[in-house]
């Protein structure tokens, strides 16, 4: 059975058990994560983790195959447009040094290394694994599938258009000198600036030199790169999501769902007490031309989705529908939509009433972000183009590892804050 019959099967499912116990109670389907009895709670919480399962593993899928494509590519060979496809970095005898000296933790290897890329924070990793970390990251990274992603080689200031140019109308005459009706012209002004002030990330890694022996000596050079490659991107997809969703922009980069950074805004008391309202709101609070962007997309917590998939509109059609079809349209298929608008998940945005993604106790406060729906061609990514390294032979020579220790810079802005709305809470 595919994907999308599986998903066929469990939503016509969940639907029908949340019309029977609709029908048994009185009460609205949303309702059964609160008064339903605990086979019911058990039930469809197993139902809404096999229905994201499916839906997890055909955004997967479709991952897999565009960085199948990237992995054909050889190298990456240049960090920024313009940049010499024959930087020390990207050549094989670098990368065998580099990987000697992770091997072996011979300092004056390392020295070597760090010499020949003329770089005196540090090694810069070979271009193959800097390749394979960007890649890895970009799949573990909601906010940079959904976002837009600059590889930048300094800070800069950014100047941004106020708004849209005015269109007025004008006779077909006017374009002739001295004659017909003169078109009055509006245009936008450019007078906000945005700055890029990266902040820096250290991401260690611990390696047994028994690992690393057996990884290359069976494997080859690649083998150890694509292990230390994965391990460095999934822990810095982490950290920097988290900044990229919840950073205040002050010292952090800026986070779409800090909670005083967008104004357009609809309120719901709770997780629990969202309703099929507050979400068709939230999406009408963000302007006409927007909403036509193929970026134009939700992000909200597992939590959140668990309770948009009970939520009817006042014609009993339910919000969440497994289809894209366009916004508003609601057919069975893949990927899921809410309101007919795709959707991310993030882990950190409050996940229920007593606590927020991050982990932080005690219970939710005003205006916190509860899910965030816009243009996110708006929300730009700015990566600082080279991850330097160092290698610590000592710290944990007793056990025989040796750890690697990653610096990324990165920075992100909202760079135009009416473009996205915001369901906070009360």
């Amino acid at each position: 059975m595919s994907d999308l019959e599986k998903l066929q099967n469990i939503t016509h499912h969940y639907r029908q058990s949340l019309a029977a116990y609709e029908a048994r109670t009185g009460h609205k389907p949303q309702s059964v994560d609160t008064v339903g009895s605990g086979e019911e709670k058990e039930k469809f919480a197993r139902m809404d983790a096999d229905m994201t399962a499916v839906e997890l593993r055909a955004q997967n899928a479709a991952l897999e195959a565009r960085l199948s494509k990237i992995e054909k590519t050889p190298k990456f060979n240049a960090r920024v447009p313009g940049a010499r496809a024959d930087r020390v970095e990207s050549s094989d005898d670098y990368t065998n040094r580099y990987m000697s000296a992770l091997l072996s933790g011979d300092q004056r290897e390392l020295r070597a290394v760090t010499a020949l890329a003329n770089d005196s924070a540090g090694a810069g990793i070979p271009t193959d694994m800097e390749r394979r970390i960007v890649e890895r990251m970009y799949q573990m990274s909601a906010m940079r599938q959904l976002g837009v992603v600059n590889q930048v080689d300094s800070k800069r200031t950014i100047t941004i258009e106020s708004g849209l140019p005015t269109t007025t109308k004008t006779a077909e005459s006017a374009a002739d000198p001295g004659t017909g009706t003169a078109a009055t012209l509006s245009f936008p002004t450019f007078g906000t600036q945005i700055s890029v002030a990266y902040t820096k990330y250290v991401t260690p890694v611990k390696m047994s030199q028994e690992f690393l022996e057996d990884a290359i000596g069976s494997g080859g050079i690649g083998s150890g790169m694509d292990y230390v490659a994965r391990k460095c991107a999934q822990s810095m997809a982490l950290k920097h999501d988290e900044q990229f969703t919840m950073g205040d922009g002050t010292g952090d980069p800026q986070g779409i769902a800090f909670k005083a950074l967008i104004t357009q805004k609809i309120t719901s008391a709770s997780v629990a007490a969202i309703t099929a309202d507050n979400i068709i709101d939230t999406y009408h609070a963000v302007p006409v031309p927007y909403r036509t962007s193929p970026k134009f997309s939700w992000l909200l917590s597992d939590a959140v989705l668990k309770t948009v998939r009970k939520l009817k509109t006042t014609n009993g059609d339910f919000i969440f529908s497994p289809n894209n079809t366009g916004a508003g349209q609601m057919t069975v298929g893949l990927p899921a939509t809410i309101y007919g608008v795709p959707y991310a998940l993030s882990q950190w945005l409050p996940n229920d009433t007593n606590a927020l993604g991050s982990g932080s106790a005690g219970v939710l406060a005003a205006n916190d972000v509860l899910a965030a729906i816009g243009d996110f061609s708006y929300f730009e990514i700015f990566d600082r183009t080279g991850i330097t390294s160092l290698i610590d032979p000592y710290s944990a020579a007793l056990n025989g590892q040796t750890t690697l220790y990653m610096y990324s810079r990165t920075d992100s802005r909202v760079m135009q804050k009416e473009a996205f709305a915001t369901l906070v809470t009360a």
